[in-house]
């Protein structure tokens, strides 16, 4: 029976590995074609390079493309991060009919299709009279990492004693200054988690930044357009620098999740 099982646990690691591989073998192969001097992505691997590096940073496209996803996520996460901060402690410390099928509702932009996301924001701001921009890009980031955001921020505020409001309460604390002395300060970890978290994920979006936007480009859509105007081999820097930009934001978000 113990061998039996030992071989089970050693097949699902084996099978758990292979499907780490799949899934980043096409980034490990992005990552060494940024340093390849070839201009095609062919074998063999020619010259050793940093070319492809310095000309990112020298394109003004790219910069632009960067400053503008920049702006755009810091303003999402923030705006996001604060509102779902108030909106996770009304969830939390509220009881009413109804209140799972609301909890419910706010996570529903997480398992909506971003481009149906995309699509009908442009509708309705264009009906309203809005032209596309970065503003309303921000307002469509915005809507889709909240869920993110508030389910995070919930979790956090579950784990808070009670008795610590109700104590400050009784000694003549109001509300708001219960929720500014106690709880955001047994939050601080997770909110700035949450406020990375959220970043990474508004740096990376592309579907609603496409949608909502007009002549502004983030280093997304730059990113799209080089690919479909034609291969750059400066393309596998870009994603090179971004995916490890993520990767590091995500790991050091996980570790502040994990503080208490």
């Amino acid at each position: 029976m113990n061998n039996s099982k030992s071989i089970l646990n050693n097949l699902l690691y084996i099978l758990f590995f292979f499907i780490i591989f799949i899934i980043y073998l096409p980034i490990i192969v992005m990552i060494i074609f940024s340093f390849n001097s070839s201009k095609y992505q062919i074998m063999p691997f020619r010259d050793f390079t940093t070319e492809w590096y310095y000309r990112v940073i020298n394109d003004t496209q790219y910069l632009e493309g960067l400053t503008n996803s920049l702006v755009v996520s810091f303003t999402v996460s923030l705006l996001a991060t604060i509102l779902a901060f108030f909106c996770a402690y009304s969830l939390v410390n509220s009881n009413f009919r109804g209140k799972s099928i609301l909890n419910l509702f706010f996570l529903t932009p997480l398992v909506v299709p971003l481009i149906l996301i995309g699509i009908s924001l442009r509708f309705y701001l264009s009906a309203q009279g809005y032209e596309p921009s970065l503003y309303l890009v921000t307002i469509g980031q915005s809507i889709f990492v909240m869920p993110l955001a508030i389910l995070n921020l919930s979790n956090r505020m579950s784990q808070i004693p009670k008795n610590l409001e109700e104590a400050a309460w009784s000694l003549g604390s109001s509300r708001i200054r219960s929720m500014f002395e106690i709880i955001l300060p047994s939050c601080k970890f997770s909110l700035i988690a949450t406020f990375i978290l959220t970043f990474t994920f508004a740096f990376d979006e592309f579907i609603i930044a496409y949608f909502l936007n007009n002549f502004s480009i983030t280093l997304p859509i730059k990113i799209w357009t080089s690919l479909v105007t034609g291969f750059d081999p400066a393309i596998n820097a870009v994603g090179t620098l971004v995916f490890l930009t993520s990767l590091t934001l995500g790991l050091t978000a996980q570790l502040l999740f994990m503080k208490k």
